[in-house]
């Protein structure tokens, strides 16, 4: 895998996250993990589950407020604070939240900034505590799963999401195909398309020209460019660009859509904990 923190994206936390995680690999207490029940913090907690679990340091999940007597410590705000994470040093406690930073530099158009979500910054996190975790080489997909969460792909160009996707095709963690080369998608993603005729699609794909195919796929799309929603940036990520982890067979907008319909519909704890244990056994819905 490629070191997150050696890109220019994370700048800004590189330095704290090296010294938390020297930090507590030299020390071997347990870390205690506060996250929010929400379906951002469970996917925040995953990457550091993984890396603290292929270190053998031993560490607790907390969805209760954060407490300061309890440390070492990763405290993961609400993904709509904006700040800045903070390691107090004498305390060995770390804050991630959510900040705004350099993306892509654009030929002539100077740089575009982007939020760095706290799912971004524990994957960086969690790769800087376990390098070689093979748990981690699995689950690096989800490192993009906040800016689908967000409102950041609702813009006309996340240049964040944009990076951190170029990184992990160049990796080989991720694959973008188009909606007909995915094995199971995930259909209320898809409205406006008539099933039978994505199955004929697909079935047929692998024979048509790039012609025929730019065609087929441009007219999967056409009812749906006369409305403000989703996005064209969204649009584009469920029809051109699916984004699919090695071994799925849904990709990661359609198992997002399927936590998202039902979180909230029981207890949100209860949810949250078997999300991340179920991701920490399998990488994947």
């Amino acid at each position: 895998m490629i070191d997150l923190l050696q890109e220019e994206l994370f700048d800004s936390v590189s330095d704290i996250f090296l010294q938390f995680s020297s930090h507590i690999k030299k020390s071997k207490k347990k870390v205690f993990l506060f996250t929010p029940p929400t379906l951002h913090g469970a996917l925040a907690a995953v990457p550091l589950e993984a890396a603290l679990l292929d270190e053998n340091i031993p560490y607790r999940r907390s969805f209760s407020d954060f407490k300061a007597d309890n440390t070492p410590c990763i405290n993961i705000l609400e993904k709509d604070i904006f700040s800045k994470s903070i390691y107090v040093n004498n305390s060995s406690c770390l804050t991630i939240s959510s900040k705004i930073v350099d993306g892509f530099s654009e030929v002539n158009r100077g740089r575009k900034q982007g939020p760095l979500n706290p799912i971004l910054q524990s994957h960086a996190l969690a790769q800087a505590i376990s390098p070689s975790s093979s748990r981690l080489e699995f689950l690096r997909p989800w490192a993009l799963s906040g800016s689908w969460i967000d409102d950041s792909l609702d813009n006309t160009y996340d240049p964040v999401f944009s990076k951190m996707k170029e990184i992990l095709i160049e990796e080989g963690t991720i694959k973008v195909v188009p909606l007909t080369e995915v094995k199971k998608p995930y259909l209320k993603n898809y409205s406006w398309i008539n099933e039978n005729e994505l199955s004929q699609l697909s079935t047929s794909w692998g024979k048509l020209d790039f012609e025929a195919k730019s065609i087929s796929i441009s007219n999967l799309v056409k009812p749906i460019l006369r409305n403000s929603l989703p996005s064209t940036a969204r649009i584009e990520e469920l029809v051109w660009h699916c984004i699919v982890g090695n071994g799925w067979h849904t990709d990661l907008a359609g198992q997002l859509s399927q936590l998202e319909r039902n979180w909230g519909k029981h207890n949100r704890k209860i949810q949250a904990n078997h999300l991340i244990d179920k991701l920490l056994q399998t990488g994947h819905l």
